[in-house]
């Protein structure tokens, strides 16, 4: 499933342009503040249900048609990503296969599978999915960002940026928008990034979850920066158009962490918690407690990451890789997580892998194979300040003063604050080193 709204988009020349330069480049970085690569599905609205509507109509009436198992597992896809429940994956995988059993291998199921690949993180699977699927019709432009998507997260680069070019030039929409910002993201090119998902935003639906995912893209690369009065008019802009929106309301509850509201962050996290039960949210929960000293609070926001990533696994997820990350933030990791970690990266054997590999063993005090990952995961020019962070941890734990000085001071630089719990040790840590 690949979203195609009808673009209303400014300076599209000019997009289109700097994306190719971009992309033409052929390398990429590393961003964990964006969460889940890119890749809105349609919302279900009016036109959407009369859709699934119909598509059940016709399977009561034929079991056997294809077509219309191919629109209940879309719609599947799309209840999985807004209610962040799992149990969607079942339903969307059950009737993307009917569909490919009713007409063996035709490309809409194929498509619809290889996004239930993304989603779960098995992006080899997704990989060869959208393979099948351009096979079959090589003009489909929606298997095009799903290989993209694929290819960056299994760390080919090269080939993922120049997928991802090739669908923007064929059809310059959300997807394809927010897709090129987050490869000028991953370069470190941020004003690139930002005015592209400025055009993903434009292109998307007024009150269409799609185009509030794209605005709380936007507040987050604004946030990136530094620049918290943009990130939060971005979110709270999401909300305005879709109240209670469940990711532009843990990330107003990010920025307001930030500026030092974190009673009312951690109320609007409870909020996102419950709207969408992500794994992520329970994590920033638990962040707060351990700027608040509350251990307990951090020992149950663990339980629920497990908790939740259990599930998420149940449902076919590999989510080892997320589960490393955000038990190493909350907690000291031990051999097991070190030994998860190194599995899960192998799996994902790009930035991302290799930073939260590196940030695992410095948290177990591996400091100097830490530092080795941390620097393989700053190769490709990255701007992100968490990055530049770990490396620097990394870098003081290992004995390497002059590097950890360097990396900590591009990160508070990048974004003073980049995180709440974070962000004031790295400025202990610089003053500890004599910066």
């Amino acid at each position: 499933m690949d979203a195609t709204p009808t673009p209303r988009a400014r300076r599209p020349l000019a997009a289109l342009a700097g994306a190719a330069v971009i992309l033409a480049a052929g390398a990429g970085g590393l961003a964990l503040t964006r969460g889940e690569t890119p890749q809105p599905a349609a919302a279900i609205g009016a036109t959407e249900d009369y859709a699934l509507q119909r598509a059940r109509a016709a399977l009561a009436e034929n079991p056997g048609d294809w077509r219309a198992q191919v629109i209940v597992a879309d719609a599947a896809l799309v209840q999985a990503r807004t209610t962040g429940d799992p149990a969607w994956y079942t339903r969307a995988e059950a009737a993307a296969r009917a569909s490919l059993a009713a007409r063996p291998g035709n490309p809409e199921a194929l498509d619809a599978l290889a996004s239930l690949a993304l989603s779960r993180h098995r992006f080899a699977e997704a990989l060869t999915l959208a393979d099948r699927s351009l096979a079959a019709a090589p003009d489909r432009v929606a298997p095009l960002g799903i290989r993209g998507d694929a290819l960056i997260e299994l760390g080919r680069y090269r080939e993922g940026f120049a997928v991802i070019e090739r669908r923007l030039m064929a059809r310059p929409d959300l997807a394809s928008y927010s897709r090129a910002s987050y490869a000028a993201e991953l370069r470190g090119q941020i004003p690139a990034a930002i005015g592209l998902m400025e055009l993903a935003v434009d292109a998307g639906r007024p009150g269409g979850e799609p185009r509030a995912w794209a605005r709380v893209q936007l507040g987050l690369l604004h946030f990136g920066t530094g620049d918290l009065g943009a990130a939060e008019r971005q979110m709270r802009t999401a909300l305005a158009e879709r109240p209670d929106d469940p990711r532009a309301t843990a990330g107003l509850a990010r920025v307001l962490a930030a500026r030092g509201r974190t009673a009312q962050a951690g109320r609007l996290y409870d909020r996102a918690l419950v709207r969408q039960p992500l794994a992520e949210y329970a994590a920033a929960i638990g962040e707060l407690g351990a700027v608040r000293g509350d251990r307990a609070a951090v020992r149950d926001s663990v339980g629920l990451v497990v908790a939740m990533q259990r599930l998420q696994r149940a449902a076919g997820s590999r989510v080892d890789l997320d589960l490393a990350q955000a038990l190493a933030d909350l907690r000291l990791p031990g051999p097991a997580d070190v030994r998860r970690a190194r599995a899960a990266r192998a799996e994902r054997p790009g930035v991302i892998g290799d930073q939260v590999l590196g940030w695992v063993l410095t948290r177990a005090g591996r400091c100097q194979e830490g530092l080795g990952f941390a620097r393989r995961s700053l190769r490709l020019g990255t701007r992100d300040a968490t990055a530049h962070f770990r490396a620097g941890m990394a870098a003081a734990c290992a004995g390497a003063p002059a590097e950890a000085r360097r990396h900590l001071g591009t990160a508070l630089a990048i974004n003073p604050h980049f995180s709440v719990r974070w962000a004031p040790i790295a400025r202990r840590e610089l003053g500890r080193l004599g910066a």
